[in-house]
């Protein structure tokens, strides 16, 4: 005989589990959900948002190259470059050639990586610095000077990215632009009054709360290597004019580029809190995801 108070309950969690499903689905931040579009008409990229078939035979047939500039310094070298490389050559930009800039203040520290056909690995000196707030900082001058001008003759699209970081999915030729910019995952579902922007006047960073669109997150940006040329020089002239001022931004060269990106040049693409996850939001499609911090024993 069948027990019906055990089959209501049974029945009743079942309800219970799907329901729970059908909540948590509905709350994740995805595309149709979310604008995938800036005010002033950039494409905000998610998955749903473009056919990967379409824009990958397109830069196929242009035979596009792209590449990735990385910074691996001190303790972030041992601690992360592994991870990156291997799931960029997985995951970055499949099907293309392209170029992986390591930056660090001990080459002779960068491990050997296997890689796919097509992709280069590139390993270039940087000064060692002090302070990592300087290390940040100065990334700008870094690229101009050591990057820049390889890849200008090299690569057709050019991403700076921070080496802590692991890509997690395909992260496609759907990201590519002329100027991308990465929508902050840590702040996107925050109001414009709470952004971290540069409040104080007395820096070249300050940004008037009016100016406010979105708050980018500078552990990736990307582009062409001439509107790259521009974001970094007006970064790097904001940074040592603040300096001589003895004033530094409240987050560095991020302070930095989210003025320009607001103030100077409006990004022509930005991408979703996918392309750069910190864990906090609940994202249907993430492509790349903070590593674990340790800011405590990583920054002495």
């Amino acid at each position: 005989m069948v027990n019906m108070s055990r089959l209501r309950k049974i029945c009743f969690y079942i309800f219970l589990l799907t329901l729970c499903s059908v909540i948590y689905w509905k709350s994740l931040i995805c595309f149709p959900g979310e604008p995938s579009v800036t005010p002033w008409g950039a494409p905000i990229v998610w998955e749903g948002t473009f056919n990967s078939k379409e824009v990958d035979r397109l830069h196929y047939q242009r035979g596009t190259v792209v590449g990735i500039s990385v910074f691996a310094v001190g303790k972030y070298l041992s601690k992360y470059l592994i991870p990156f490389l291997i799931s960029a050559n997985r995951y970055f930009m499949p099907g293309l050639e392209g170029v992986l800039y390591v930056v660090t203040d001990s080459p002779s520290s960068v491990p050997a990586v296997s890689l796919r056909p097509g992709m280069t690995l590139v390993i270039l000196k940087c000064p060692a610095r002090p302070r990592w707030q300087d290390i940040s900082m100065m990334r700008m001058k870094d690229l101009q000077d050591l990057v820049f001008p390889l890849a200008r003759d090299q690569v057709d699209y050019l991403f700076c990215m921070d080496v802590d970081q692991v890509f997690v999915s395909r992260y496609g030729s759907e990201a590519l632009g002329d100027l991308v910019a990465q929508l902050h995952s840590g702040y996107y579902l925050q109001r414009k009054e709470d952004y971290p922007y540069e409040q104080d006047p007395r820096s070249t960073a300050f940004i008037p709360l009016e100016k406010v669109q979105y708050y980018y997150h500078a552990s990736v940006f990307g582009g062409t290597i001439p509107r790259l040329m521009n974001l970094t020089s007006s970064c790097l002239r904001g940074i040592l004019e603040d300096r001589e001022k003895e004033v530094e931004a409240v987050w560095h060269d991020e302070s930095h580029l989210n003025r320009y990106l607001a103030l100077e040049d409006l990004p022509s693409k930005v991408l979703s809190p996918e392309y750069c996850w910190d864990r906090r939001l609940w994202l249907k499609s993430p492509k790349m995801r903070w590593a674990t911090k340790d800011y405590e024993n990583m920054r002495e």
